[in-house]
């Protein structure tokens, strides 16, 4: 079945970024040196933040900023690419005005829908509107998102992602248009929790586990529950456990990331089963220890007994001081 975007794909007249410029003033923005696309130093920039409590204030300088970058990065792209806004996001494409209005609706709509299904754990950022940047091809999205990781490594290919760097934003690409929709619900969970330092498996199982709810799978998995389960059987041991909890396991092409991705759905189902103390457990969980000290005192029992439900008895408990430094964190 054809999803959202693949039925509403007609051609239209293009959408003007004239009308949308910012209408406050916006310091000279600070570029990161020898990125492939311009990026921008958050750091530098947060300095010529408003010294204001007030929100609207914040909202508004950050999301002028961040049109201000957006339309840099247009012209570096060349023609064809436009902004264009909605209430809560700016999307930087070279969709035509039908299929950018979709999108965009889309994404407010599932924004509304996340926030209720994960009432008092995500939360708007209202620190300017969240950017969307969707790439005609796929060699211009790995151009810029290499921007972002160690130029050594070996890392998971991926249609769509949330960066958490600076101001963070969703990064698509036009070709995996068709499955868009359920990257967008996975990723905008990711957005909507990027004020919480919460581990990469309770991070990526509770988008995975919002992304089936929003948008249910399609069609027949490639693997049987059984044959998924004797694959974790196989994978896991006291070595690997340690790159799933302390995040680089979803670094990792082939079984490696995509075990995390299924362990990390397991362990949040498991540990959600009481709402409440789940609640709890997110807003107080950290990547430091993986949840550990967090699971004990809100859920009351150890991290390491989500594991065990799924692989049985075994070395399955965090160990931080065996992690080296790197990437912690897989959003993808």
């Amino acid at each position: 079945m054809m999803g959202l975007f693949g039925r509403l794909l007609g051609r239209s007249e293009p959408i003007s970024s004239e009308k949308n410029r910012p209408s406050i003033a916006v310091p000279t923005l600070v570029l990161r040196e020898s990125t492939t696309l311009p990026i921008v130093d958050w750091d530098a920039l947060a300095a010529h933040a408003p010294q204001s409590d007030d929100r609207k204030v914040l909202d508004e300088f950050w999301t002028a900023v961040a049109f201000t970058w957006l339309e840099r990065l247009r012209q570096s792209l060349g023609d064809g690419y436009d902004i264009v806004e909605s209430e809560r996001f700016l999307l930087l494409s070279s969709l035509d005005a039908r299929p950018a209005k979709v999108m965009l609706d889309y994404v407010e709509k599932t924004r509304r829908r996340i926030l209720m299904l994960l009432e008092g754990i995500a939360h708007d950022t209202e620190n300017g509107k969240i950017c969307i940047l969707v790439f005609r091809d796929k060699d211009t999205y790995y151009q810029y998102v290499s921007n972002y990781f160690p130029e050594e490594g070996e890392f998971a290919l991926s249609g769509g992602m949330f960066l958490q760097f600076g101001y963070g934003h969703f990064v698509f690409t036009e070709a995996d248009m068709l499955q868009m929709e359920p990257t967008i619900a996975h990723e905008l969970t990711h957005c909507l929790m990027q004020h919480l330092p919460i581990p990469a498996w309770l991070n990526e199982g509770i988008a995975v586990n919002t992304e089936h709810r929003l948008s249910p799978p399609l069609g027949h998995p490639l693997e049987t529950p059984a044959e998924l389960h004797q694959m974790h059987q196989d994978f896991w041991d006291s070595s690997t456990i340690q790159e799933f909890w302390s995040g680089k396991s979803w670094n990792h092409a082939g079984d490696s990331n995509k075990l995390s991705y299924d362990l990390a759905a397991h362990c949040v189902r498991l540990a959600s089963a009481d709402r409440k103390a789940f609640c709890a457990f997110a807003n107080a969980a950290n990547s430091g220890d993986s949840g550990a000290n967090a699971a004990v005192n809100c859920l009351g029992y150890p991290v390491a007994y989500l594991a065990q439900a799924v692989l049985g008895e075994g070395d399955w408990g965090p160990k931080p001081e065996t992690w080296k430094s790197g990437i912690e964190h897989g959003q993808f």
